[in-house]
């Protein structure tokens, strides 16, 4: 700790502020493991934390595949298709930000003995994906989670992706 306190003052009086704040993100991110943020992808709202990613897999899924994305290995990525025939690529969360809009729908739910909702951004009101909950408790059955997400890949963003977006070209730092 101290030898961080000591690279800390060093930086203030050596170079600018922006190496500092930097510094100091760059550390952030690594005491989180590589977890990130997810992002709405309309207004930038942090809506989740990639650290509750998990897989609950829908036996109606059409695809089902391990990808390497926000900040962890082997997220399951599922291809879940209404019954309209629009497809949705979907990763499972255990908490999100969500405003769940309109009552629950018991039909056409892709997880049997769940019902869902509309999960939408909280803060611009982007859809998002779904809100899970369980309507079958049954004492023989292994526990399970109450409530859970179904997150569109194309509405959430991870926040690394957009600092790349974001980033100063070399030219303007000081």
């Amino acid at each position: 700790m101290f030898y961080l306190l000591h690279i800390i003052i060093v930086s203030c009086f050596t170079h600018n502020v922006n190496v500092l704040a930097e510094f100091i993100e760059h550390h952030a991110k690594l005491e989180r493991d590589g977890e990130e943020l997810l992002l709405c992808r309309k207004c930038g709202a942090d809506v989740a934390d990639s650290f509750y990613l998990f897989s609950k897999q829908s036996p109606g899924a059409q695809k089902i595949e391990k990808q390497n994305i926000f900040g962890r290995h082997n997220v399951t990525v599922q291809t879940l298709v209404n019954p309209f025939g629009v497809k949705f690529e979907v990763v499972t969360a255990e908490k999100a930000r969500c405003d769940n809009i309109g009552p629950n729908q018991g039909a056409d739910s892709w997880f049997p003995g769940y019902t869902w909702r509309i999960c939408a951004c909280p803060y611009c009101g982007q859809h998002l994906g779904w809100t899970f909950e369980k309507t079958i408790h049954s004492s023989n059955e292994k526990p399970a989670k109450d409530t859970f997400h179904g997150l569109i890949l194309t509405n959430v963003l991870g926040e690394n992706f957009t600092d790349s977006l974001i980033m100063m070209p070399k030219m303007y730092k000081m």
